[in-house]
C-alpha cells in the first residue's frame, strides 16, 4: 500500500532466493510502486497493476492475465481481496498467505489460499520489526530454523547516481560528517517539533562537525525552512528537498553517516540502502515499523494509548502526549550510541 511497505516486505526476497537459486521472482504491485519494487534485489520481473475501487473487471482481467504465466507459487505479502482473488483467478496450485506477520487473521479469504502461514515456533509480531516477522513466517514454511536475520537491499547505484549525490554536497564538504534528517511525514498533527530538530542539529554540528541534508518533497520545504530559521548554525544545513529521484536519493543515503527520521518512507528508503537510521515514533509501534537495517534504532515514549491496533488515530486524536514526551536528550542518547558503533 506504501512505498515503506514494499521495502518492509521485501525480506521474503532473500529468503526466497536460498531456497529457489534458479527461480524466476515477479512481483506484483500497484503501478505507483512498480519503479521502487523495480529496485530490490532479487526480482526478476515487475508487473504493475491498476484497480479501482469496486472494479472487480480489473480483478478479474489481472488474474487471467496472471494465469498465462503458469506460476508454481503465489505469496500474498498483504492478502487483501482484490491479491487474494487475482491469485484465485489466476490458478496458482500453491497461493500462500502472510497476513500473520501483520498481526491479522484472515477472514473469508484463507478459503481462497492453499495455506495461511503461521509461525511454528512462539513469535510474537508487537516484539519484532515487521521485516523481521515476514522473514520468519516464510523461513517457517520451509522449515528452516536460521535465526539470522537478511536485510532487504536494492541494486547497487550507477556512477551518475553517486556522482549526483556527490555533487549536492559541495556546499557542505568542509564538515565532517554528513547527518541526514527527515522531518515531516504525511500525519503531521503527530509530528516532532521543528525547534527540537534544530536543537539536535546544531548540537549534531558542534558535536560531531557534522552538516546537516534535510531530505524530503516539495511540499515539506515551509517546514524544512522553519528548522533551519531556527538553527543557531543555518550555514551547516542544506536543503535537498524535491532534488532527487528515488534512485538519486538512495545513491546521497549510500554517502550519509546516518539518517535522524520520523516515521515514513525516509526511513525505509535508507535502510534498504545501508544507511543507519534512527527514527523517532510517535503514536506508532516501533518494534513494529523500525527500518530494517543492521544499524536501526528508534526513539518513542512508550506511552499506553500508542502503537499498532490500540491507537485511535492521529486524525481523531487531539492529545499530543506522544509527541511532547519525545526530549532532544532521549534523541542525542541514541545519536551517541550510534555513533560509537560506527
Amino acid at each position: 500500500m506504501h512505498l515503506g511497505d514494499i521495502f518492509m516486505s521485501a525480506s521474503v526476497i532473500p529468503v526466497l532466493r536460498q531456497q529457489y537459486p534458479e527461480a524466476e521472482i515477479h512481483y506484483l504491485v500497484k503501478d505507483d510502486l512498480a519503479g521502487a519494487a523495480g529496485l530490490l534485489s532479487g526480482i526478476d520481473r515487475i508487473i504493475p497493476y491498476t484497480y479501482k475501487s469496486g472494479g472487480y473487471m480489473d480483478v478479474y482481467r489481472i488474474g487471467k492475465q496472471l494465469a498465462k504465466e503458469q506460476y508454481d507459487l503465489g505469496i500474498s505479502l498483504d492478502p487483501r481481496e482484490r491479491v487474494t482473488l487475482m491469485k484465485w483467478f489466476a490458478r496458482i496450485p500453491i497461493r500462500l498467505s502472510m497476513e500473520r506477520a501483520l498481526g491479522w487473521e484472515l477472514g473469508w479469504e484463507k478459503y481462497f489460499y492453499t495455506e495461511d502461514l503461521h509461525f511454528r515456533k512462539p513469535w510474537d509480531y508487537r516484539e519484532h520489526s515487521m521485516s523481521e516477522s515476514f522473514q520468519r513466517l516464510i523461513r517457517d514454511y520451509f522449515r528452516d530454523d536460521s535465526e539470522e536475520f537478511i536485510p532487504p537491499t536494492v541494486r547497487p547505484s550507477t556512477k551518475a547516481e553517486l556522482d549526483k549525490a556527490e555533487a549536492l554536497l559541495v556546499p557542505l564538504q568542509g564538515y565532517k560528517e554528513k547527518i541526514a534528517f527527515s522531518v515531516e511525514t504525511t500525519t503531521k498533527t503527530k509530528d516532532w517539533p521543528t525547534r527540537k530538530f534544530a536543537e539536535v542539529a546544531d548540537w549534531l554540528v558542534e558535536t560531531y562537525g557534522a552538516g546537516i541534508v534535510i531530505t524530503g518533497i516539495p511540499s515539506q520545504e515551509p517546514r524544512i525552512a522553519e528548522v533551519i530559521r531556527q538553527m543557531k548554525h543555518p550555514e551547516a544545513a542544506l536543503d535537498v528537498a524535491g532534488k532527487t529521484s528515488l534512485t538519486e536519493l538512495i545513491a546521497l543515503f549510500r554517502r550519509m553517516k546516518l539518517l535522524l527520521t520520523l516515521d515514513t518512507g525516509s526511513a525505509h528508503i535508507a535502510a534498504v540502502a545501508g544507511c543507519p537510521v534512527i527514527t523517532i515514533f510517535t503514536h506508532n509501534s516501533p518494534e513494529i515499523y523500525r527500518a530494517a537495517c543492521a544499524v536501526s534504532r528508534t526513539v518513542s515514549g512508550h506511552v499506553p494509548c500508542s502503537g499498532k491496533h490500540t491507537c485511535i488515530g492521529p486524525s481523531r486524536c487531539t492529545k499530543t502526549d506522544c509527541v511532547d514526551c519525545i526530549s532532544t536528550d532521549m534523541v542525542k542518547t541514541e545519536i551517541q550510541q550510534v555513533m560509537k558503533e560506527l
